[in-house]
């Protein structure tokens, strides 16, 4: 998985979007730090597959790419995702990537006119 920003961004604009590639260079999603907080140095997680890629390993793959990019790349202590619970897929993807469950933000978001609940899930990296 390669993991690619476009020239000139970086995260201390607030937020920083690395785009994702297979091995042949076609576009698979992105992955996106946002809510960059400098003083208690975290960031929050984003991530889109695109449908033909989604069930393919991809979506671990770019979560773990970012995880390295984090350690390697920047002074951040914590990541962490905000995951609708009715998305399963993405609950799965960030538990196995190593995050902890920390919090449920009851009827946070609104799906189909129904407010649901969001699972917070963070990475302590250092």
């Amino acid at each position: 998985m390669i993991l690619k920003a476009q020239q000139g961004d970086s995260l201390s604009s607030g937020k920083l979007t690395l785009y994702a590639f297979d091995p042949d260079d076609r576009p698979v999603g992105c992955v996106e730090l946002y809510n960059y907080d400098p003083i208690n140095r975290r960031a929050a997680v984003g991530i889109v597959v695109s449908n033909e890629y989604r069930h393919q390993g991809f979506g671990s793959a770019m979560i773990q790419a970012l995880t390295h990019f984090c350690r390697s790349n920047t002074s951040l202590h914590q990541i962490y995702a905000d995951i609708a619970a009715t998305n399963v897929p993405s609950l799965l993807i960030f538990q196995k990537a190593g995050y902890s469950h920390c919090a449920t933000l009851t009827d946070w978001v609104i799906r189909s006119d129904k407010f649901i609940d969001t699972h917070r899930y963070q990475l302590i990296l250092e």
